[in-house]
């Protein structure tokens, strides 16, 4: 039987790393208009927003990882979180700010420069983690190290909300296009997944890319650890 083998499919011009281009995540968010940003929704995160709004993630102390523009920070405390914003560019935290104030809440959120390897929060204090599009931006010898510090950070039940790129994003630069199967197996011996499914990510790009959407709840099996261990 003949087989007509297809071509590989390539990825969208409009798919890029604005960090090969520019050297650094500080330079991106110099040198970059805010709207050309390909993560840049323009507004909070759609599936977050659901999330908040029907009490899947119940109102509290929240850490925004890789802020950004700070959307979803604002979104979060205006929904009534404590929150704090991290970015490991401070032009980045700039922007952020900058957006904080335009929506009448420049004191509201506390922002900081900070890498999220190495939160400066202690222990158990936040009920929420926000990461739209960091975790899938780490080396792969620094997920491990990522897991556990979101997982130390969170109180006993706290959710952590995480959007990727899927593997059903074509080949090409940009973020690790992660399988389901990689997830599970980073995020499973600490955190039960309550929430699992396809997604897009909104911004400036077209096609939009293609992603996972994760809402995780730290398990119990975890808390009883952090007690023994205090």
């Amino acid at each position: 039987m003949l087989k007509v083998m297809s071509s590989p499919q390539k990825p969208p011009d409009s798919i890029h790393n604005p960090l090969d281009q520019h050297g650094s995540w500080d330079a991106v968010y110099r040198d970059m208009r805010p709207d050309d940003l390909p993560w840049n929704a323009g507004g909070p995160d759609e599936d977050l927003v659901r999330l908040v709004e029907s009490g899947a993630i119940p109102v509290g102390r929240a850490i925004d990882l890789g802020t950004g523009p700070g959307h979803d920070a604002v979104c979060l405390a205006k929904a009534g979180f404590k929150v704090l914003a991290v970015d490991i560019a401070p032009s980045a935290i700039e922007l952020a700010k900058t957006n904080a104030k335009s929506a009448g809440l420049g004191v509201a959120i506390d922002f900081r420069v900070e890498d999220v390897l190495r939160l400066s929060s202690p222990a158990s204090t936040a009920t929420f983690v926000n990461d739209r599009g960091c975790f899938h931006e780490l080396a792969a010898k620094d997920r491990e190290t990522y897991v556990r510090r979101i997982c130390d950070v969170l109180v006993p039940g706290g959710h952590l909300f995480l959007r990727t790129f899927s593997e059903k994003e074509p080949p090409g630069p940009g973020p690790h296009r992660f399988t389901k199967g990689e997830l599970e197996d980073l995020f499973s011996a600490k955190f039960h997944f309550m929430e699992f499914k396809d997604g897009v990510y909104d911004g400036p790009q077209t096609p939009k890319p293609k992603t996972y959407v994760c809402l995780l709840q730290k398990k119990a099996a975890e808390v009883r650890s952090a007690r023994k261990a205090g």
